[in-house]
């Protein structure tokens, strides 16, 4: 019995976390993966913890890949690593996402190129 749960909460958990081979993650980031077609900036990123907890900022780009494509593929990636939508504040804020503690904020600008910045920060506590 104890081997069949064992095996049974494997297959649970490799198919729930599972990636698809060759899935490119943001470096900095523990498991924020990269859309194929965009370019992770590797001269502009930045992470320091404080006091008050870590922040995370990256960026992005692509040649090839509109704005409502890369927002299209973070929503419907990003849910199923455990972040919650979040609504937004204003027109000029990114898509917001939540989890255990921390905001993962995602900014799109379109144009050639488009550019995407990804910010993560300890969430403020109400």
């Amino acid at each position: 019995m104890r081997d069949f749960l064992l095996i049974l909460f494997a297959g649970i958990f490799f198919s729930v976390f599972r990636c698809e081979a060759g899935t490119v993650f943001m470096s900095g980031f523990e498991d924020l993966p990269l859309m194929e077609g965009l370019k992770q900036s590797e001269d502009t990123a930045v992470s320091f913890d404080t006091p008050a907890g870590r922040i995370i900022e990256a960026y992005a780009q692509s040649n090839k890949i509109k704005k409502q494509e890369i927002a299209d593929f973070y929503n419907k990636t990003l849910p199923q690593l455990g972040w919650k939508r979040m609504p937004k504040k204003d027109k000029a804020s990114g898509i917001s996402y939540a989890r255990e503690g921390e905001v993962l904020t995602i900014s799109i600008e379109d144009g050639a190129p488009a550019s995407v910045r990804f910010e993560l920060m300890t969430r403020e506590k109400d």
